[in-house]
């Protein structure tokens, strides 16, 4: 049976590919590692391009590579430290619901800490009017600290670093490859705190190979519809002028969906509703 936990990382990936930061430079990636123009794409009008179609698909196994590496990595890690999985549980939720704050663009607000002040009032008062639960209080409470503390020491300002390698060949194809193996250590903006919040979630899988599976299933969320575009790229460049005015969409539902998971996670819920599921 297809598990809950499979659709989150592909939802994760299909929104990383789709947000501002990547999808407006992905015919730019696609023309670098093809050595085809997207202007040349768009003048000549191709409808479809094998070229262009095989560079994208060994782009992708670069990357995929590299993120399924790091999801059995980061699975095998969890496994020796699993006396301290509830631990790192409740912190590796709070670092998702940072990253969900990142994505949404909350930081970048004048007024987010009295926003902050605000939310913690209004948890505060639910919990002493009996309304909210002690452990969800206490949960919560630390979830606000751990993104609090975060925020004051400058590490949502490291997440607007992106580090960027380039790999050039005398072969093409191997070149494209090259590319996509760099691409997955480029820790961009919107990619980075996407990626770790799988990674994360990964972390606390049963086994290695579940973890790696998890991130093989967020490469495809990503790579899949790069391909897309590779193969159609005369037509992709249109429709990324016509969905930018999409991408504040994007960011709000990409950071919701990562806060509600790091809320699940230090929780302990998401692991009842895959058991509810039966998954």
């Amino acid at each position: 049976m297809f598990e809950v936990s499979f659709l989150l990382a592909f939802t994760a990936g299909l929104l990383a590919f789709l947000s501002p930061c990547v999808l407006p430079i992905i015919p730019g990636y696609i023309s670098y590692i093809s050595g085809i123009g997207a202007q040349e794409i768009k003048e000549e009008k191709r409808s479809f391009s094998w070229r262009l179609l095989l560079a994208s698909i060994l782009f992708v196994l670069g990357f995929s590579l590299v993120f399924t590496l790091l999801g059995a990595g980061a699975s095998a890690v969890g496994q020796v430290l699993r006396d301290y999985q509830t631990v790192i549980a409740k912190f590796g939720g709070a670092l998702v619901v940072f990253f969900g704050l990142h994505f949404s663009g909350v930081f970048l607000r004048r007024n987010f800490l009295k926003e902050a002040i605000g939310v913690g009032s209004l948890i505060a008062s639910l919990y002493f009017l009996g309304i909210l639960p002690q452990k969800l209080f206490f949960d919560l409470a630390g979830i606000m600290l751990v993104c609090l503390f975060l925020y004051l020491f400058g590490f949502h300002e490291m997440l607007y670093r992106q580090t960027r390698k380039e790999a050039k060949s005398d072969l093409p194809l191997l070149g494209a490859f090259l590319v996509g193996v760099f691409f997955a250590f480029g820790w961009s903006p919107c990619i980075g705190p996407v990626l770790g919040s799988i990674l994360l979630y990964a972390s606390q899988q049963e086994t290695v190979t579940k973890g790696a599976m998890l991130l093989f299933v967020f490469s495809m969320g990503l790579g899949l519809p790069f391909i897309v575009a590779g193969a159609l790229l005369s037509a992709f460049l249109g429709f990324v002028k016509r969905f930018s005015r999409f991408f504040g969409v994007v960011e709000l539902v990409g950071g919701l969906l990562l806060i509600i998971l790091g809320i699940l996670l230090t929780t302990g819920k998401l692991s009842e509703i895959s058991a509810l599921l039966g998954v």
